[in-house]
């Protein structure tokens, strides 16, 4: 009995976990779309409402400034009365050149009854209509429909002497508002209302009725106290550019993928009880095998690398440090018997100096072989690596610690690498600092980095324009303390391109040069294509 309750007990479990699994996800799922959905609403409405508003104050700023115009024109009027002046022409020309929509100008003299037309053939009919509407309403601002059934913008502006003259214009509201918001909200339907009344429409809004949300309103504020109304909708082009489909498809997506996950799930714990226990010993003893392997061969290699290390330590002792100790301990000497009652004079100071230079040097090698042991006992953090940046950064930095401004680096776009950033940067670096010193002197100087994929590996070159080598001593460049120049000629230890090979070495890569002597130097190194442990 207890086996039985244990064994439903075991498969409501696994029941349970995928129902869980594919809840969680949909749920999730749907949170996401709808942050994704709202989030764009509010972008669109946000853009739509800031060209709103900038379109509306152009539209304002048009006819503010077609009435201050006209309220100009009307001042010059009024000190000239009936007939034309020179200043008067220029101003309706000024006026007409930089107004749009203007039909007619009529000065009108409400005293005797008289008018003239400055701009424009009006009707007489329409001027004797004017003419009485203007001695009841005065001075007024808004939109009319003609007989004909047409609309147009009605302006009476009264003198500034009790109204005896008036001056009337008659303004075509969509040529106004047309020339008012060209270039100005691209992509959107446009229309203004006067109270009621459409004066003005551009484009076709769009007809989808779930894009109801997507709609601006301004308010214009106008002489006279004039209130029209702007309304702001996208085009279906506009529409189907903005609101693309993407977050439905990926809600679809991520519930697919939710319930696939369940599914999964469930398999996987079906086969997990049925195989569980063959697979946990085969697991054990297949891992403590592979275990041994590894150990074995990582023994075996470390104990090779350090009896290489270990001689090319004792031949570092033996001669690259007892040459500088050496020299030390003669110059001191030198300076105990000569100056041991006397000051110290030029050839003594010289003396000195060489000391300096020896024990500079002895550290610089003590130094090196500390970097290389570290380099090899460092443990490796796997990340993904941006080695463009990394040269970028890496150049800058040697180029400044080596004082030579005149090198100029030629970079390519590296493929990403996996590995341990810190020691990448320590290759470049070494790379870097090889090409500088052993391109001192010549003309030009320029270091070329490139990188590419091969197969299962991306392999990077650091070339540069200088001295060279001669290939024959190639095998001996990335060896401990070898060096193919004299150190009066270059500065170094021989330690860099040892360092170089043993971090690329750890990495499971491969490290080569090529050159010719006076033709520059090309130097290659390599990483898999993977995370290495």
């Amino acid at each position: 009995m207890a086996q039985a309750d244990l064994e439903r007990g075991s498969r409501k479990v696994a029941y349970n976990l995928p129902v869980a699994v594919c809840i969680a996800g949909a749920v999730v799922s749907v949170l996401l779309w709808f942050a994704l959905v709202f989030e764009r609403r509010d972008q669109v409405l946000e853009s739509t409402t800031e060209a709103a508003e900038l379109t509306g104050e152009a539209i304002e700023h048009a006819i503010h400034l077609q009435f201050d115009a006209l309220g100009r024109l009307r001042e010059l009027l009024t000190a000239a009365g009936l007939g034309r002046r020179p200043e008067v022409d220029t101003a309706l020309a000024e006026m007409a050149e930089g107004i749009g929509g203007v039909r007619s100008v009529v000065w009108i003299d409400l005293d005797g009854s008289t008018h003239e037309v400055l701009f424009g053939t009006p009707s007489p009919e329409m001027i004797e209509g004017e003419i009485a509407l203007a001695r009841t309403a005065g001075a007024s601002f808004g939109i009319e429909e003609t007989s004909a059934g047409d609309l147009h913008l009605r302006a009476v502006l009264a003198s500034s002497d009790e109204g005896s003259n008036v001056l009337l214009a008659m303004i075509d509201p969509h040529e106004l508002l047309e020339r008012a918001t060209t270039g100005r909200a691209r992509g959107y339907a446009v229309s203004v209302s006067a109270g009621d009344r459409e004066i003005f429409a551009r484009a076709e809004p769009s007809g989808d009725a779930w894009q109801g949300w997507w709609r601006v309103e301004r308010q214009l504020a106008l002489p006279g106290g004039q209130g029209w109304q702007a309304v702001f909708r996208p085009t279906a082009e506009l529409a189907a550019l903005r609101l693309t489909p993407v977050p439905h498809y990926l809600l679809a997506a991520a519930l697919v993928l939710s319930l696939t996950l369940g599914v999964v799930t469930y398999l996987y714990r079906a086969n997990l009880r049925q195989e569980r226990s063959l697979e946990a010993a085969n697991r054990v003893l297949s891992d403590k095998g592979e275990e041994l392997e590894r150990r074995v061969s990582e023994r075996t290699e470390a104990l090779e690398d350090a009896m290489a290390e270990l001689e090319a330590f004792n031949y570092s002792v033996s001669h690259d440090l007892r040459s500088p100790l050496s020299a030390i301990l003669n110059f001191v000497a030198i300076l105990e018997e000569d100056y041991r009652n006397r000051p110290l004079d030029d050839d003594g100071m010289e003396m000195l100096d060489r000391i300096q230079r020896s024990a500079s040097r002895a550290t610089d090698l003590l130094e090196g072989l500390l970097k290389l042991s570290r380099a090899g006992r460092a443990e490796l953090v796997n990340e993904r690596i941006d080695m463009t940046s990394v040269a970028r950064e890496t150049f800058a930095q040697t180029r400044a610690a080596e004082s030579d401004p005149d090198v100029t680096l030629a970079l390519d776009t590296l493929p990403d690498a996996m590995g341990d950033r810190s020691l990448l940067s320590d290759v470049f670096a070494n790379l870097f600092s090889n090409a500088i010193k052993y391109s001192r002197g010549c003309r030009d100087r320029t270091i070329i980095v490139r990188g590419e994929v091969r197969g299962g590996e991306c392999v990077y070159e650091v070339a540069d324009n200088g001295h060279g080598f001669d290939m024959r001593f190639a095998d001996k460049l990335f060896g401990l303390f070898e060096r193919l120049h004299a150190s009066d000629d270059v500065e170094g230890t021989g330690v860099g391109l040892a360092m170089v090979a043993r971090v690329v070495k750890r990495h499971g890569g491969r490290t080569w040069a090529e050159g010719r002597p006076e033709e520059g130097a090309r130097f290659f190194f390599s990483i898999p294509r993977g995370v290495r442990s």
